[in-house]
């Protein structure tokens, strides 16, 4: 019984959290914030995500996904875009709320992301 009192606590808890299921940062030399910005917003919907929010003096892009199978809330892409000196940072998040990540989608989101991203770039 306490097996089960104690499972069912762990997930009541993880249930109410939301989970970074993959991360990937990079660093840009030769562009501007400018142009990472339009890029990031270009490559958001080349991967079949809608923007939702989107904040352009903070940097910050949040969009959704479909839902898939098993899972009842769609994964959340987070994207900041910050300017340091000389390179621009861009920060992508794949958020899921509940932890069922099958076939690695966290993990592709944002290789994705970052591919689409570069092709943007470098147009």
């Amino acid at each position: 019984m306490k097996k089960l009192w104690a499972l069912l606590i762990v997930f009541t808890f993880l249930s109410c959290t939301q989970q970074i299921i993959n991360q990937d940062t990079t660093f840009l030399d030769n562009h501007t914030f400018e142009e990472v910005w339009e890029a990031s917003l270009r490559a958001v919907k080349d991967i079949d995500f809608t923007i939702d929010s989107m904040d352009k003096e903070t940097g910050f892009i949040s969009a959704e996904s479909g839902r898939r199978v098993f899972e009842s809330k769609p994964p959340r892409l987070s994207i900041m875009i910050k300017e340091m000196d000389s390179k621009v940072s861009v920060d992508c998040r794949v958020l899921q709320k509940e932890f069922i990540d099958l076939g690695g989608h966290g993990k592709k989101t944002v290789r994705n992301f970052m591919t689409a991203l570069n092709m943007n770039l470098n147009r």
